[in-house]
């Protein structure tokens, strides 16, 4: 039977498709293109990077430096005497450092006290200082201008607050008692008791493992943060997130051991620790007669989780403050637990530096309105005239 004309060309058509697919020359990239499109494509993420560096650079800039640090005869690390020095973090605005003859961040002479008057020394580490926030913000400077306010009588603040361990503080106990105290105010963060953990048993490696682990974590992840502000700002826009916050410190953030609930053995011996380094301070201020107040302050994740009413399974806010408070009353000291505080603030966490985590100046409000209730609730004999004034003011 005859093919129509139809099919014969049906059939040469598909007998030339089949053969080009099978004669046809291969369609490979030219060797030289496989080198240059990666590089191609390396060469337009170095841009973009670099561009956006620049961009989070005018977003976050870090200027100064905190020239003023010196290494004492303790080898302490403390501030020098009538010293000047400017440093912007990052996060927040340019800040003045100024330090008194005795290198103290305070605006009073540290000689000897003005007759009459109430003097507070403040002690403990960074947020004790006042770092990365203007003077005026402090809780420290906060706390002598309400007293000035409320009292009958001037009262001053010797802010003596450095890059200090708290372990080494009672090395720091002759020269607090040199200014005639009238309170003295030991500042105690989640990050002391970390500090304690890493050098009161180095020969526990198990100990060390984990708190080395955690620890180690975060320093990385800061100092990628540094090194590139766009990934600094990458971490500070995603830690405004509180969820963000909440698993960023679940899965590797500090402090974990002390706000672990129930307690681990490692938080434990933390605490543990924390109550021997306070039981040689207030040995060598037995028999002075200074009212000794220990304010513990708590950590971002912690403010953040009592202002938002929030649960994270294994983690109490409130473990911290409360054992602080008890280890302080064991020792015969004035306990103070800043944290229901942050509970009175929605979204508390804005109360700190995101990627930092250290208190900004709205947070030293905070703990300087702590302050000053519990120096005026009838505590301390100096300061009990401004009680009345006190609440008076309040209403």
């Amino acid at each position: 039977m005859n093919s129509s004309p139809m099919s014969v060309e049906f059939e040469q058509v598909t007998g030339d498709c089949s053969t080009s697919e099978t004669q046809g020359p291969e369609h490979r990239l030219p060797r030289r293109d496989w080198l240059l499109l990666p590089l191609i494509v390396l060469s337009v993420t170095i841009v973009f990077l670099g561009a956006s560096d620049l961009v989070a650079d005018r977003m976050f800039p870090e200027t100064g430096q905190l020239s003023c640090a010196i290494i004492d005869r303790f080898g302490l690390p403390r501030q020098k005497p009538n010293c000047v020095c400017r440093y912007k973090n990052p996060e927040g605005p340019l800040v003045e450092y100024r330090y008194n003859e005795c290198g103290y961040r305070s605006a009073k002479p540290c000689g000897m006290k003005p007759r009459d008057t109430v003097r507070v020394v403040v002690m403990g580490a960074s947020v004790a200082w006042g770092l990365y926030i203007p003077a005026a913000e402090t809780f420290g400077t906060r706390t002598e201008a309400a007293l000035n306010r409320i009292c009958s009588r001037p009262v001053e603040v010797q802010n003596m607050g450095g890059m200090v361990l708290f372990k080494d503080l009672p090395k720091l106990a002759r020269e607090a008692l040199g200014l005639t105290p009238d309170v003295i105010v030991l500042t105690v963060g989640p990050f002391d008791l970390e500090e304690l953990a890493g050098t009161e048993r180095p020969s526990n490696p198990h100990a060390q493992s984990i708190v080395g682990r955690t620890k180690l974590a975060w320093h990385n992840l800061m100092a990628r943060a540094r090194q590139s502000k766009f990934v600094f700002a990458a971490y500070h826009y995603m830690l405004l997130d509180t969820q963000v916050l909440y698993e960023a410190y679940m899965h590797m953030g500090g402090s974990r051991e002390v706000m672990r609930s129930p307690q681990t053995a490692e938080g434990d011996q933390m605490y543990a620790d924390f109550a021997n380094a306070l039981d040689r301070m207030m040995a060598k201020l037995a028999g002075s007669g200074v009212s000794v107040v220990v304010m513990a302050v708590p950590n971002r994740v912690a403010a953040a989780m009592v202002s938002n009413r929030s649960h994270l399974d294994g983690t109490d806010p409130l473990l911290f403050g409360r054992r602080i408070s008890e280890i302080a009353v064991q020792h015969g000291a004035i306990a103070l637990d800043v944290t229901p505080g942050f509970a009175n603030f929605a979204h508390a966490e804005q109360l700190y530096y995101p990627v930092d985590n250290h208190p900004n100046g709205d947070g030293h409000a905070v703990i300087g309105q702590a302050l000053v209730d519990r120096l005026t609730d009838g505590s301390i004999p100096q300061l009990a005239a401004c009680r009345v004034t006190s609440q008076i003011a309040k209403h």
